[in-house]
Formats: C-alpha cells, sequence, structure tokens
C-alpha cells in the first residue's frame, strides 16, 4: 500500500524537501520487507517444483532468478537513460520544463504503475498459503517414506 504513495511525488513541489524525504522514507521501509518475501517465494517455488517433478532443483530456481534480478536490473537501467533521451535531457544545461516533467513521472508515475502490476500479479500467484501447507506435507511423507502421496 505504501509503495502506491509513490504516485504522489507527482503532486509534491520539488522545493518541499520534508515531505519527500518522509514519502521515499516510507516507501524505502516498505519496499525493505517485501526483500525477504521475494526470497521465501523462490524457496516455494523450489518446493512446489520438486513436488510437481518429484526432483529437487533448488539451485537451478535461485540461480535463475539471480539471473533474471540482474537482467531486470541492466533494462531497468537502460530504460532510465532511454526515457530521460525521450524527454529531451541534455547534462550540464537548465532543463526545459518537459524534461522536468518527465523527470517527476520518471520518480512517481511509473514506479506506481510497475507497483500496481506487481500486485495484480500477487493476487494470481498460484502458491497460496493452503497448497503451500500440501506441498510442505506431501514433501515430508516423500522424503520420510520414499513414496509419494496420492
Amino acid at each position: 500500500m505504501l509503495r502506491s504513495s509513490v504516485f504522489i511525488f507527482f503532486l509534491l513541489d520539488r522545493t518541499s524537501i520534508t515531505m519527500i524525504l518522509l514519502f521515499q522514507s516510507l516507501i524505502s521501509i516498505n519496499a525493505g520487507i517485501i526483500f525477504p518475501l521475494v526470497w521465501s517465494m523462490y524457496a516455494d517455488t523450489a518446493d512446489y517444483s520438486e513436488w510437481k517433478n518429484g526432483r529437487r532443483a533448488t539451485g537451478l530456481v535461485f540461480s535463475a532468478a539471480s539471473m533474471s534480478q540482474k537482467f531486470g536490473a541492466s533494462i531497468g537501467i537502460a530504460m532510465v537513460g532511454w526515457i530521460l533521451a525521450i524527454y529531451g535531457y541534455q547534462a550540464n544545461i537548465e532543463q526545459t520544463e518537459a524534461t522536468q516533467n518527465g523527470i517527476r513521472m520518471m520518480l512517481s508515475i511509473y514506479p506506481g504503475l510497475g507497483a500496481l502490476l506487481a500486485a495484480a500479479f500477487m493476487f494470481i500467484y498460484p502458491l497460496k498459503e493452503s497448497v503451500l501447507e500440501k506441498i510442505s506435507h506431501e514433501l515430508a511423507t516423500v522424503r520420510s517414506t520414499g513414496k509419494k502421496t496420492e
């Protein structure tokens, strides 16, 4: 919920430093909470993979996640340059109103849309708590007896 408050940045005047820092602090706290959740979701995915395929692939799941994060970061960094170019950013000069507006959108509207998209994906995430409990129980049985439950 706090992540969507990034939209408020667009409405803040650039001289409202206290409000900008306050909202950035709230957003950062919220984002920091998400990182352990994401890594636990990777572990859930590894369990799901073992449950579905009968073979543990934890290393593959985590390495794919790490590679995906690096790939996503590189695309995100490139997008910053592309978007700045679209809005006419030029280094070492005073920026036009259109460029300043584009920068404000890069710090508010675009990340807010990304947060809403991520929230939408969480609604369709198939590994809900009940499914994970079933998977965990069945994996424990398989590991202790060597036989898959039906």
